[in-house]
């Protein structure tokens, strides 16, 4: 795909922009391949064109912008983020002096409002004389919520991995592992790269009011959220100050658009 000017005002060519990309990557499989796509395409474009683009589809509720949103996070973070390396700085500094807080936030890494403090007592936890091996097979294989939610909370990257391929754990499980305070937000970042989990509003929603999550990782979920769902993010006074501002902002925006009849 080539991106290039079409004779069309800054604006016109904007929304074709944001039409065009939308179009390509839901086209796309979700996953790796959509991102690598989302991380090409942004690199391509100038700063400003880059800044307008992802403003366009972070204030938007339609369901193929919300994907393609979901494609840019992920490119943020993915292997091929590096095509951004040297395009973000400028990228950030356009979005700052416009004010523009939806793409703004997602180029900053500030700290989580609660850091997670590693138990003292490990020899008190019934998983604690249980092999790494054991609990991965554990966390495959069962089905008592109980036993998963203790391997959830224990964090461990590969147990945690298998927990949520388990095809028994269902998403009202899925949410409780996402809304546990405290949690290492290691577990929590697994449950955002999670091709089965990441789509499901309801366990993003749980995750991104977690305040052991990462802003880094929350603040690239928010703009894949409805409207009604931002705004309780903007209320909540537990989450970190910078999402509460992104997530009242984007509410509105996309509020907004739905008022205007720009969405469907």
């Amino acid at each position: 795909m080539t991106w290039r000017a079409a004779g069309h005002g800054a604006a016109d060519q904007g929304a074709l922009q944001v039409k065009e990309l939308t179009r390509t990557l839901v086209a796309l499989e979700e996953g790796p391949a959509r991102a690598g796509a989302a991380a090409r395409a942004l690199a391509a474009l100038p700063a400003e064109a880059a800044v307008r683009v992802v403003a366009a589809l972070a204030r938007s509720g339609q369901a193929g912008a919300r994907a393609a949103m979901a494609a840019v996070g992920q490119a943020l973070v993915g292997p091929d983020a590096a095509l951004l390396y040297d395009h973000l700085a400028e990228v950030y500094a356009v979005a700052a002096a416009r004010d523009l807080l939806e793409v703004s936030s997602l180029l900053v890494s500030p700290p989580a409002r609660r850091a997670w403090v590693p138990p003292r007592d490990h020899a008190a936890s019934p998983l604690a004389n249980v092999t790494l091996g054991h609990k991965k097979t554990m966390a495959r294989t069962h089905r008592d919520p109980d036993l998963l939610a203790r391997l959830a909370a224990e964090g461990d990257p590969s147990v945690v991995r298998e927990l949520l391929r388990n095809p028994l754990v269902t998403e009202p499980f899925a949410v409780r592992i996402a809304a546990r305070r405290p949690i290492r937000p290691e577990t929590l970042r697994l449950l955002a790269e999670s091709r089965r989990w990441r789509t499901r509003p309801a366990v993003m929603l749980a995750l991104v009011r977690n305040p052991y999550a990462e802003p880094a990782v929350a603040l690239k979920l928010l703009a894949t959220l409805p409207a009604a769902e931002l705004a309780e993010v903007g209320r909540d006074a537990t989450v970190h100050p910078l999402l509460r501002a992104t997530a009242s902002r984007l509410a509105s925006a996309k509020r907004g658009a739905v008022g205007l009849g720009c969405e469907p």
